[in-house]
């Protein structure tokens, strides 16, 4: 009867019509709102009402526990919204977070879509914490895509009273893409209060639509006359650094300044211009160990490459034939100086467009390289999309590159009635010097991500000698089947969710010798209504090695045909909780012998001025070639002072390299668009039980925003 009553729910709440509000414009007389939590501004008494919202979470279709209550309204440069989120025991309030930028999760908060050029596809996403915390990120591609490294332009405050929390946003149309002459922009939001589980919705009440999926997103009806000044951002920057070499005894100190600029040739057109770029406040990568022979995947971090970038995704997720890291990094990590780098984006009606081009400096037998990316991408039918990628240059200066290609992707969320099918294809070609002819790589894939059901059938082929050189390819001269079904059904009561899965995966050479078979059984997992979690995993795999393989210093694995079965368990307590944790540990055969597999987290939220996380994982194997362990641990400590001021530090060691690296981090954000970094990087080389040191930099940087 209970899962009956919540299909019966779900139904209700999915069979509603697409919410719209109409957008109050206030009087060039009326004062803005001040932004600072305190709804008093004369401004809200005019606002629009959205309206309550439904459940989500735990209870489909049914009335939030407790009311929230929007309003917004907007002048010619900015939006304006009010929350008032009503709560009858403030006590019970989850407020942990403070940092721009922080994971909200174990916080109640509310989360914002603006589909500014309404085409059902793309979104800007912004966030608040009860503790004042803000957040952005761009959502591209009805969801498939989420980029919370981009960093806009907005302003935001919250606090608490005794009859619950309450925030204030202000968002400048100029941090917006949009089209002048459209009235209506698709919308949505929703609200988490932590202690329940809860989440509640404007539109798409529904657990089987994702939040992310711009397409079931609300209107905003109303918009007009908005500006954004002659859309040209300054963005000048000064860095200085010292560091030293202490092997070498050899100091360095460097002065710099640069230049960042953002022009709108219209709303919906941006060109962007980057000179002497710098990178020093961005966070250093989690150190990992690698007991693969393939390469490892780091994100990007860098703002420059950041901002717009979802125009530039292509519709692959095992071959990425433009991957920015590659342009200022070299493989090892390190940075290679850029000169200057513009970048063009707009979208339109139906079409998107980006081009790159970057001009780096020669360092270390590197000639100077200049590197280019372009994309073009058409809307077509409701959600779907076809498009075309090229890139041009080497960054590793081996000669002449080119990579170029096509995709189409394809998406219904009324398949069935109201279910999501999606099917994306690609084809690529790599043509580079001295390789006697362009190499190819295709793919395509079919997926049906529902929250109940939930299934996916793929294939590709990366042919040998597969090389996009401002790309990412993991593995070449291989063919690639997977699929993947999972069942997820809501029996109610305590036990939220439970999850049962089947995953496989077959890598043949392109002859189709089997190289690698991976199959995953998940025969139990529980998600509870408290938010923990556990799963149960059996692994089979078999991997082919052609050659031997050196899996770690002075243990090779001989070239053989290798099968061996493993088994894993996993918890995750609520990250509502002061205290949280997740715990893995897996143990079975491995190669020629067995291994342990563990890894712990330690997440510490009693307060929202200091947080704190630890990490460890490890690996203990003993093989036929040799026994071995890695380690691998992370501790990040964070002061927040103010919602503008923290002081970040993340320590890690592996016994690997056996390297402790500290980057601490004293973020100031002196006003929307402006602040100041005073960042010290120290690594030491530990040979119980000294510690030596390798290197030191201490860095300053400063930069504004002047928004014309």
């Amino acid at each position: 009867m209970a899962s009956l009553a919540v299909a019966l729910a779900v139904g209700l709440a999915g069979s509603g019509e697409t919410p719209r509000l109409s957008v109050v414009r206030l009087h060039a007389s009326d004062e803005r709102p001040v932004i600072d939590g305190v709804l008093d501004d004369a401004a809200w008494s005019r606002a629009a009402v959205l309206g309550e919202l439904s459940q989500v979470e735990p209870r489909a279709g049914q009335r939030p526990s407790e009311s929230t209550e929007v309003r917004l309204c907007y002048d010619q440069r900015a939006l304006y919204i009010a929350l008032a989120c009503f709560d009858s025991d403030p006590s019970g309030i989850r407020a942990t977070q403070m940092l721009r930028d922080a994971n909200l999760d174990p916080d109640d908060r509310v989360e914002i879509l603006i589909d500014s050029f309404l085409d059902r596809r793309n979104a800007f996403w912004f966030q608040i914490g009860a503790a004042g915390s803000l957040g952005d990120a761009l959502v591209t591609r009805n969801g498939t895509s989420f980029n919370k490294q981009w960093d806009g332009i907005f302003d935001g405050r919250a606090r608490i009273t005794s009859e619950g929390w309450f925030a204030e946003l202000e968002i400048p149309f100029a941090t917006l893409n949009f089209d002048p002459q459209a009235s209506a922009w698709g919308f949505n939001l929703r609200r988490f209060i932590r202690r329940r589980g809860e989440e509640a919705r404007w539109a798409s009440a529904d657990p089987r639509i994702g939040f992310f999926w711009v397409a079931n997103a609300g209107t905003l009806e109303g918009l007009a006359g908005l500006h954004q000044g002659l859309g040209l951002d300054l963005v000048p920057f000064v860095v200085l650094d010292t560091s030293r070499d202490h092997a070498a005894e050899d100091t360095e100190s460097s002065a710099e300044a640069g230049l960042d600029a953002f022009y709108r040739l219209s709303p919906n057109v941006k060109l962007a211009l980057s000179l002497n770029t710098d990178f020093a406040e961005t966070e250093v990568d989690e150190r990992r160990v690698n007991l693969t022979r393939f390469p490892l995947f780091f994100p990007e971090k860098r703002d420059f490459f950041l901002e717009d970038s979802g125009v530039f995704q292509f519709g692959s997720s095992d071959v990425l034939p433009f991957f920015s890291r590659r342009i200022g990094l070299d493989d090892s990590g390190q940075k290679v100086d850029i000169l200057a780098a513009t970048k063009w984006t707009g979208q339109f009606e139906r079409m998107s467009f980006g081009v790159l081009d970057a001009q780096t400096e020669g360092s270390a037998g590197l000639d100077s390289q200049n590197l280019s990316v372009g994309r073009v991408s058409l809307n077509v039918l409701e959600q779907s999309d076809v498009g075309a990628l090229w890139t041009h240059g080497d960054p590793s200066g081996d000669g002449a590159a080119d990579t170029y290609g096509v995709d189409a992707n394809w998406r219904t969320n009324e398949f069935l009635g109201d279910d999501t099918l999606r099917l994306t294809s690609y084809a690529l070609a790599a043509e580079n010097e001295g390789q006697g002819g362009a190499r190819l790589a295709y793919g395509a894939r079919l997926a049906y991500p529902n929250d109940v059901v939930d299934w996916s059938l793929g294939a590709s082929v990366v042919e040998r000698g597969f090389d996009p050189k401002l790309g990412f390819v993991g593995r070449t001269a291989v063919d690639r089947y997977d699929a993947a079904f999972s069942y997820r059904p809501r029996p109610g009561g305590e036990l939220r969710q439970l999850e049962f899965q089947l995953e496989s995966s077959l890598v043949t050479d392109n002859g189709g010798e089997t190289e690698t078979f991976v199959l995953e059984v998940q025969p139990y997992g529980v998600e509870l209504e408290s938010g923990d979690a556990g799963r149960v995993e059996l692994v089979s795999t078999r991997d082919v090695l052609e050659s031997p393989f050196d899996i770690h210093p002075g243990v090779t694995l001989s070239a053989d045909d290798y099968q061996f079965e493993r088994a894993r368990v996993e918890f995750e307590s609520s990250d509502k909780r002061d205290v949280s944790t997740i715990l893995t540990y897996s143990t079975g055969e491995y190669y020629d012998g067995y291994a342990e597999q563990s890894f712990a987290s330690l997440g510490l939220r009693a307060s929202a001025r200091v947080l704190a996380s630890a990490e460890w994982e490890r690996t203990d194997a003993r093989l036929d070639s040799g026994a071995f362990s890695v380690d691998v641990a992370r501790v990040r400590l964070s002061l927040l002072f103010t919602n503008d001021l923290a002081w970040t530090n993340f320590v890690q060691w592996d016994d690997a390299s056996e390297l402790v690296g500290w980057n601490s981090r004293l973020w100031w954000i002196l006003s929307p668009g402006s602040q100041m970094f005073l960042l010290f990087n120290q690594a030491w080389e530990h040979d119980a039980p000294h510690f030596d040191g390798v290197s030191s930099e201490v860095a300053f940087k400063f930069g504004t925003t002047l928004r014309l």
